[in-house]
């Protein structure tokens, strides 16, 4: 009977990650949170994942307890965060921690960036070919004093071919699409191209302000809309 017994290994029961998993947790470290549905686009994006597959991997990260899924929006999917653990598995300094005040709603924004992201990888705005990224929480850190005076903080900058930096935006709301209205002046004296992200919805009234940035013959600004 001994003989015929199954070993059991020593990391039996135990979470065991591997390098495309901790890729995709520093991802999501340097951009705050990201949509479930988005999770096969960032891990396997060459070899499409079934949904299921996808669910198993959030399930895996959940059980080593580098991850929480919870749903915030309806028809979003839910919304993975890092946890503590999982944050300090990638950065042990306390400014790279996330900061307990970024709540579910309030991470909604970083994981559209995320999306954003990803999609200008793998599509590219006009003709232009993503080489970077600048994560919003990058930014921050290396623009403290511009944070501090209270100057617009991108959601993200996305550096292109030929050395062209873009300023991302993400309006997923009617007010927020006001709202980048009525700060673009004030955001191209810093960021001369602005791509504005949003939702289906809202593509016909950014692709306007796009007409009408255009027309505007005494500023070589640009705005360029990436619809989600």
């Amino acid at each position: 009977m001994t003989e015929l017994s199954v070993k059991r290994r020593a990391d039996s029961g135990h979470v065991r990650l591997n390098e495309r998993d901790l890729n995709a947790i520093e991802w999501i470290f340097d951009m705050g949170a990201i949509f479930e549905v988005d999770i096969q686009q960032l891990v396997s994006p060459k070899a499409p994942l079934s949904r299921n597959a996808v669910r198993s991997v959030v399930r895996r990260w959940e059980k080593a307890g580098v991850v929480r899924a919870e749903p915030i929006l309806a028809g979003r999917g839910r919304l993975v965060r890092l946890t503590t653990e999982g944050a300090c598995l990638v950065s042990e300094g306390t400014l790279d921690v996330p900061a307990q005040e970024v709540t579910p709603t309030r991470s909604v924004r970083h994981a559209l960036a995320g999306r954003a992201r990803l999609q200008i990888e793998r599509s590219s705005v006009a003709t232009l070919q993503m080489r970077g990224w600048v994560s919003e929480r990058q930014w921050r850190l290396e623009n403290v004093a511009s944070t501090m005076a209270g100057d617009h903080v991108p959601h993200g900058v996305v550096v292109f071919d030929a050395g062209v930096v873009g300023m991302v935006h993400v309006a997923h709301t009617a007010v927020e699409l006001g709202r980048l209205r009525l700060l673009l002046a004030d955001i191209f004296q810093r960021h001369p191209f602005v791509i504005a992200v949003v939702p289906p919805e809202l593509t016909a009234a950014a692709r306007l302000l796009v007409a009408v940035q255009a027309a505007d013959t005494a500023t070589t600004a640009r705005l360029e809309v990436v619809e989600l």
